[in-house]
């Protein structure tokens, strides 16, 4: 009789199957003894052979389905097209596809990401010392492509334009334009931004202040305003400041003002000026004693007038007083431990001649309880 050999693809290993009655030349389906038809699910292929029995052994090779893994994203907005349907979430999606070759199905799984439209804004750190310049941050989590350019170019932007962030430092207006993606190529989810950038405006703050000390006879203090700064076009070449003592804010803010002071400042006065452009601030500062204890010596006085005929200095806040006034010979003419008693010009009750004659004054005060200072100095007598 005439026989066939059954030809099968697409089994992991080999397997035989025997099919009763034999298997006639064109049938479409095979019947195991199990009582299973495998239509469809075991492809034959019949080659007529020549064999002595009336049975038939095929050798079969059950078809495996085949699987196909996608891995895909969409933005924001976008829909994607997944064998006839439209889907815009991200999540797993499956699908199963005939395959008429063998009557065996290819799977489809697709595993969708949705990605977010990369919307940012420029934000700009100024920095006004050291490496002056604009650092422009215009990072997104997960982009991975950035593209920076100038108009008009800057050859401070050169090097960094795939960075997230630069540090540039124009020398003119210049418009600085970002543009972003998850990948360069082809385009994915794009997103373009700009900021338009001035030349920082640095300041470099200075001032003056007069006296060098302040006493409870004389707290007027005078400061002026020294600052360097560039004009900008922004605001003219307008600067602000404010003037600061022991960190109270003062009023006027003008370029040179006048305080007049109290005792509650303490024993320093802190000076401070911060000045500032639109762009940066520096603040400059000066500190001023406080000389709660004053001891003040006038250089002339007249005995025979009626004012300014007794020699005494002032005093404030000093105890254990001692003065001492001599010629220019070194003779002791006058002495007191009195603050309030002056010398009138006489030794022994004899006038003396108009002359410079030298003072001595040792004292203690506050500030220096435990040990003495000692002041001298020359006066003059005119008669």
């Amino acid at each position: 009789m005439t026989a066939f050999r059954l030809i099968s693809a697409f089994l992991p290993t080999p397997k035989f199957a025997r099919f009763t009655p034999p298997v006639q030349s064109g049938q479409t389906e095979a019947i195991h003894p199990s009582g299973k038809t495998y239509r469809h699910l075991i492809p034959l292929l019949l080659i007529p052979l020549t064999l002595p029995s009336t049975s038939v052994y095929a050798q079969s090779r059950p078809c495996r389905d085949t699987v196909v893994r996608i891995f895909d994203s969409i933005c924001e907005g976008e829909t994607y097209d997944f064998n006839g349907r439209t889907l815009q979430y991200s999540g797993l999606y499956f699908d199963t596809i005939p395959r008429v070759d063998t009557n065996c199905d290819s799977i489809i799984i697709l595993k969708l990401s949705l990605l977010p439209i990369p919307e940012t804004g420029i934000y700009n750190r100024k920095q006004c010392r050291g490496n002056v310049g604009h650092d422009l941050v215009g990072g997104v989590p997960q982009v991975t492509y950035y593209q920076w350019t100038a108009s008009p170019p800057d050859s401070t932007l050169n090097g960094q334009e795939h960075f997230s962030w630069v540090h540039v430092n124009p020398s003119q207006p210049t418009t600085y334009t970002l543009y972003l993606d998850y990948r360069p190529n082809p385009p994915q989810c794009p997103y373009t931004t700009s900021i338009k950038i001035y030349p920082i405006e640095t300041v470099k703050a200075s001032l003056y202040a007069t006296p060098d000390e302040i006493t409870y006879d004389d707290m007027h203090i005078i400061v002026e305003d020294f600052s360097y700064f560039p004009l900008d076009p922004r605001t003219g070449g307008w600067a602000g400041r404010n003037w600061y003592i022991n960190d109270e804010l003062q009023v006027p803010n003008d370029r040179r003002v006048e305080f007049y002071g109290n005792p509650s400042w303490g024993d320093t006065v802190r000076i401070m000026m911060e000045t500032y452009t639109s762009d940066c601030l520096d603040t400059a500062i000066k500190n001023i004693p406080f000389r709660r204890v004053a001891l003040f010596f006038p250089n002339t006085f007249t005995p025979e007038y009626s004012t300014n005929n007794i020699f005494k200095p002032s005093t404030t806040g000093v105890f254990d007083y001692q003065l001492w006034i001599y010629n220019k010979f070194g003779t002791l003419l006058f002495h007191t431990n009195d603050p309030e008693q002056g010398w009138d010009g006489t030794s022994n009750g004899r006038p003396c001649p108009q002359s410079t004659y030298t003072y001595v004054c040792r004292y203690k005060d506050a500030i220096t309880p435990a040990g003495y200072k000692t002041e001298k100095g020359t006066i003059t007598l005119l008669r």
